[in-house]
């Protein structure tokens, strides 16, 4: 019998990687799981070390070493690079990307403009 899903989809992946961009080394599964606590409930190890499977898979990760014991992880790109990647894939993805670009500025707060102003000048 399954269990009841207690994390939206993709959510443990993302705190997962909150957790690899806030590290200063590479980690090992136990301390990506030890850094979990306080995010909701607390993984199983081997549901951590099947997550770092698969988003190592995705490019998201990389895993550094061969013995069981001593695989580390790190984030293969940081937090912005992820998000700017991610948005560029996004944009690829629709038909119209005027529209959508227009649709994405017409949201943005005024200092994410000025950010975005400065941005293009300075380029």
């Amino acid at each position: 019998m399954a269990g009841i899903r207690s994390r939206r989809r993709g959510e443990l992946e993302q705190q997962v990687m909150k957790v690899l961009w806030a590290a200063e080394e590479p980690l090992g599964a136990t301390q990506v799981r030890d850094a979990l606590q306080g995010r909701g409930p607390v993984p199983a190890y081997t549901t951590v070390i099947t997550v770092l499977d698969r988003l190592t898979e995705k490019g998201m990760v990389v895993r550094h070493g061969d013995a069981p014991r001593r695989v580390r992880f790190t984030a293969a790109r940081s937090e912005e690079e992820q998000a700017s990647l991610h948005m560029r894939h996004t944009l690829d993805e629709v038909d119209d990307r005027r529209a959508a670009l227009l649709r994405f500025a017409g949201e943005l707060t005024d200092d994410d403009l000025d950010v975005l102003r400065r941005a293009l000048r300075d380029d």
